[in-house]
């Protein structure tokens, strides 16, 4: 009986040892299957990673190549801006060169410009002067005359006076009685002979001859101031008038 026991009781513990390996042997089937299933997916990544590298490094590369690109920039830059620099400091020679061309033709054109004034001014001068000459002429002229007339009139009045003054030794004079009376008519025959000497002056009248001698040669002074006065005034007209012509 006992063996009979034990043997139930290893028959039992068998079949529980038979079920564990059972449950085991199904585990490993499962972990095997895992196990290829995570081999796939290795190879698969690796595949991929592989895939992979060649991008990487032409991705590398390139991005050497940019980092080495812009670590040189600056200095392209630099290199840029110096050569700006160089072409704007020849640009500003160019400037100068160009703007001093520009004053000197200025200067030239107003040298020319100046050089006409200055030609017309002093043809405008030269007329003025040759037109004062010519004045000056006419007035040397007027003046003479004048002189030689007011030496004529001179010699004429001292004439007359000598010949009054003579007229007067000559005449008688009149008594006390016949102070009012009027003049004898010898007195007034010796007055024509007196006139005819004189070719310079008119004859004078019988009537007050000292006045009549005074009106006339102030008269003739009066007529020769006026007639030199509108002469002058007719110059000065003319050269005011060559002036403005010339300014213009």
């Amino acid at each position: 009986m006992q063996s009979q026991r034990m043997h139930q009781e290893l028959q039992a513990e068998v079949r529980v040892i038979v079920e564990q390996i059972n449950y085991i042997n199904a585990e490993l089937i499962k972990e095997t299957n895992i196990v290829d299933l995570l081999k796939q997916e290795y190879s698969q990544q690796r595949s991929k990673l592989l895939d992979l590298v060649p991008a990487s490094t032409s991705d590398v590369d390139h991005l050497a190549e940019v980092i080495l690109h812009l670590a040189n920039r600056p200095k392209l830059l630099h290199q840029e801006l110096d050569q700006i620099r160089r072409h704007k400091n020849d640009l500003q020679q160019q400037v100068k060169l160009i703007l001093t061309k520009f004053l000197n033709l200025l200067q030239i054109l107003l040298q020319d410009k100046n050089i006409n004034a200055l030609e017309r001014l002093s043809l405008g001068q030269a007329s003025r002067v040759e037109s004062l000459e010519k004045d000056i002429v006419e007035l040397e002229g007027i003046l003479y005359d004048t002189e030689v007339e007011t030496r004529q009139l001179r010699e004429s009045y001292k004439l007359l006076m000598h010949q009054i003054h003579h007229h007067r030794e000559q005449v008688p004079k009149p008594h006390r009685d016949h102070r009012t009376s009027p003049i004898d008519e010898a007195s007034h025959e010796c007055v024509h002979p007196i006139a005819e000497l004189v070719p310079e002056v008119e004859s004078i009248p019988h009537s007050k001859p000292h006045r009549n001698i005074k009106d006339k040669f102030n008269q003739t002074a009066a007529d020769l101031i006026q007639s030199f006065q509108k002469r002058r005034c007719g110059n000065t007209s003319m050269s005011s008038k060559r002036q403005k012509t010339a300014r213009v």
